[in-house]
């Protein structure tokens, strides 16, 4: 589907959920993982990359910070100089093999909080940041 029209999609990447998720992830370890960060729109997993694609309002890419960047996360929408296309999967796909739904979208038009979403990737970044090993030079 052509981003940017129903909505943009944050692409991501497990890592950025923790250390401990790899593309062995197992559906419900996912689904506690967006439970903890309070995401509570539709989210599909691309497990090839591996990485999840968050829901949100379209025009968000607009907006959305890059100081994620680094970390993988990036916001794909059709406000942009190029159209993003997303690889969406079917609605009965909840499970692996192959890109699934992790939560299925409830038919309402509910989509994820793009500053919520936001402010808890980026906590999440920091208290990797801050966990990690210091660097002396």
């Amino acid at each position: 589907m052509t981003a940017g029209i129903v909505w943009d999609a944050v692409r991501v990447p497990y890592t950025s959920l923790g250390a401990d998720l790899d593309r062995h992830a197992d559906p419900a370890q996912l689904r506690r993982r967006l439970a903890e960060l309070r995401v509570t729109g539709p989210v599909f997993c691309g497990p090839y990359w591996p990485s999840l694609y968050v829901l949100v309002p379209p025009g968000t890419d607009r907006e959305w910070p890059r100081d994620l960047v680094a970390a993988g996360v990036e916001c794909l929408g059709g406000t942009r100089s190029y159209v993003r296309y997303v690889g969406v999967p079917r609605l009965d796909l909840i499970s692996p093999p192959g890109p699934y739904w992790v939560t299925l979208p409830d038919g309402t038009g509910h989509l994820t909080d793009p500053q919520l979403l936001h402010q808890a990737l980026a906590a999440k970044q920091q208290d990797a940041l801050s966990g990690a090993p210091q660097v002396i030079a």
